[in-house]
């Protein structure tokens, strides 16, 4: 019978233990979840490549009824009822919360009756003086029209990608050329007979992300890259850029295409026969 009560009197000790030390720690978690927690000093956080969609607001509506208009990073969902001829405005915030100059390639599923104002599709985003980069907010109208009685909804998908910058070197000049470009775009530039005297279009040196580029056509003064993965530079090329050792051929020539000319001609002779 002691030993009974014994096992009993420590087993109610036991039990009181854990009921004071639950109690403890609840208040310690209840004090932490009360407590206003801060920081001192500015933090910044801004992920690569975050352009995205802040804001949609609805605009000039003309013979319609608005169901809805909703949007997330890089997506915009909208609908609306039409009774007859109809126009409807959107306004779309887009935010740069990096770094990074980037632009809107292409927006999927866009119907071909939409007009963009206020921003054209494939161009850096900029506001109106000029920002591109971090702390960039701008705007732009997309209009959207239906010529009858219709039921209209739309999932627009935004492809944001970065921009870079496209330079040149040894041209006579380069007004009017395109100085940016889009990652995953097409690249096309006609340089209109902007080559130095007596050097031949066509004699051109690429690079595209520091590296020597060869996989672009080149047709009619017109150069094509299928699709940018980086900056590009196009230089043209010139006796400065590759020499040649004419102690041997004799031949006296003021640019590389005349030497590589004199050179075929020279096969074309024969002369190793």
């Amino acid at each position: 019978v002691k030993m009974v009560k014994k096992i009993k009197k420590d087993s109610d000790k036991f039990l009181l233990i854990i009921v004071i030390g639950t109690i403890f720690l609840m208040s310690i978690g209840y004090s932490a979840l009360n407590r206003s927690l801060g920081i001192t000093g500015d933090l910044t956080y801004r992920p690569q490549g975050d352009m995205r969609i802040t804001n949609i607001t609805q605009g000039t509506v003309t013979g319609a009824t608005i169901q809805y208009a909703d949007f997330s990073r890089k997506e915009i969902k909208l609908g609306y009822i039409s009774t007859g001829a109809a126009s409807v405005t959107y306004t779309v915030e887009i935010t740069n919360y990096s770094n990074v100059e980037m632009g809107i390639l292409k927006i999927d599923d866009l119907p071909s009756d939409a007009k963009i104002t206020g921003y054209t599709l494939g161009t850096k985003l900029k506001d109106k003086n000029g920002k591109s980069d971090a702390g960039m907010v701008m705007t732009f109208d997309i209009t959207f029209t239906s010529t009858k009685a219709e039921t209209r909804t739309f999932l627009l998908k935004f492809d944001f990608e970065n921009c870079y910058k496209v330079t040149y070197e040894g041209f006579t000049s380069t007004t009017g050329f395109k100085t940016e470009v889009l990652e995953k775009a097409k690249f096309t530039q006609n340089f209109g007979g902007k080559f130095p005297g007596g050097l031949p279009a066509g004699a051109l040196y690429v690079t595209m992300k520091g590296s020597a580029y060869n996989d672009y056509t080149y047709t009619n003064g017109t150069i094509t890259i299928t699709s940018v993965t980086g900056p590009i530079d196009i230089k043209v090329l010139t006796a400065s850029y590759l020499s040649y050792n004419n102690t041997v051929t004799g031949l006296n020539c003021s640019n590389v295409q005349c030497a590589i000319d004199e050179i075929n001609k020279i096969l074309d002779s024969g002369w190793d026969k």
